[in-house]
């Protein structure tokens, strides 16, 4: 505007910008004393459009049906999948001599454990190995990584590694790679599933296919190696194994089980062997180990916890929008503008309460 203030004119663009993002135009606002718009008026005296549902008998009956609707059948659905998993016995095999490394690793061992099936178990299936009283959920565990690190990025800075401590230093090459307490407890045991006890026969599994595909394209790359970069083939192979892309996604309780394996043919019942390579001990934190062959549905393995929840749950709401309905119909409540008396009566009370305050004051 010729012949105006710049700093007026910054000011009064600051306020049609504030009415715009109040949704209003400069009409719709008190002024001040000068004659200029008050800022987001609406907003400032918490005046804008917002909804009040009245949760009337009806609309509560409403959405208890529809709970009920939604989750009953999602829970009995998930009963009877569960039904259908297949899943053999744990096998724990860090009790056995021939399989056990000590509290603490001083040489593999290499052991060959049967097991049984007795009902046939269908293509695909999962392997799983387990372990008990280990806290991957503890924070200095869960933090001490670098994720820049492990994304194959280089050169990285000081504060881009202290995230790995207390894995940290390397007397002779510096920070190590993978670096941080999740990756140096990585769990390197392996598995051969076997139809003979010499293992001439084996089940047809692979490991790929077993990490989550951001974690295989995005989150564990191969860095440079020399003279590029720090890093070394068989760094590269360990953080672009998928093996390893499982482990480093952690567990939320300190019993879990994680995929070591798909296999790729039909269990029919019979005895199988199991080789195992053990390097992982597990006496220094009480814990144990074990391997489980499982199917999967639609909404992952076997959880009958999940299921129960469900169906228990949409049979309460049911329950109770039953009892809403029997209430409604043999003691209605009826709404106060449909009752003018009622109207009436409250507005007197508000009346005589505000006399009340009133005579206070003075």
């Amino acid at each position: 505007m010729p012949g105006s203030d710049p700093a007026d004119d910054v000011e009064r663009g600051a306020q049609r910008k504030c009415f715009c993002a109040c949704g209003k135009s400069k009409r719709d606002h008190p002024t001040d004393d000068n004659g200029a718009p008050t800022l987001c008026y609406k907003f400032r005296q918490q005046e804008l459009w917002a909804i009040t549902p009245i949760l009337s008998p009806k609309v509560v009956i409403a959405m208890y049906t529809l709970m009920g609707c939604i989750l009953l059948p999602l829970g009995i659905v998930m009963i009877l999948e569960n039904g259908s998993i297949v899943r053999t016995n744990d096998l724990r095999y860090d009790n056995l001599a021939q399989c056990d490394v000590g509290d603490f690793f001083e040489s593999t061992k290499v052991c060959t454990v049967p097991f049984r099936v007795t009902k046939t178990i269908p293509s695909p299936s999962y392997l799983y190995y387990g372990l008990t009283n280990f806290y991957q959920n503890a924070r200095t565990y869960a933090q001490s990584r670098s994720a820049n690190q492990l994304m194959g990025q280089w050169p990285l800075s000081a504060a881009q590694l202290d995230t790995c401590e207390p894995i940290l230093d390397d007397p002779d090459t510096g920070a190590p790679i993978p670096c941080g307490l999740t990756a140096w407890s990585y769990f390197n045991d392996s598995f051969t599933l076997c139809k003979d006890t010499a293992c001439a026969q084996t089940l047809n599994t692979t490991t790929s296919g077993i990490a989550w595909k951001s974690d295989v394209t995005e989150k564990f790359l191969p860095g440079p190696t020399a003279p590029d970069g720090p890093w070394t083939e068989e760094a590269n192979e360990l953080i672009t194994s998928e093996p390893f892309m499982v482990w480093m996604r952690l567990a939320a309780f300190k019993d879990f089980i994680k995929l070591a394996a798909i296999i790729r043919e039909p269990i029919q019942p019979g005895e199988y062997y199991v080789r195992i390579v053990n390097n992982y001990p597990v006496g220094s934190f009480d814990g144990t180990k074990f391997l489980v062959i499982s199917t999967v549905t639609w909404f992952g393995g076997k959880n009958n916890f999940l299921a129960i929840s469900y169906t228990v749950t949409g049979s309460i709401c049911f329950a109770l929008a039953l009892v809403f309905v029997i209430r409604e119909m043999t003691r209605p409540r009826p709404a106060a503008y449909d009752e003018p008396e009622l109207v009436r009566q409250r507005l007197e009370e508000i009346a005589n309460e505000s006399e009340r305050a009133d005579g206070l004051m003075e």
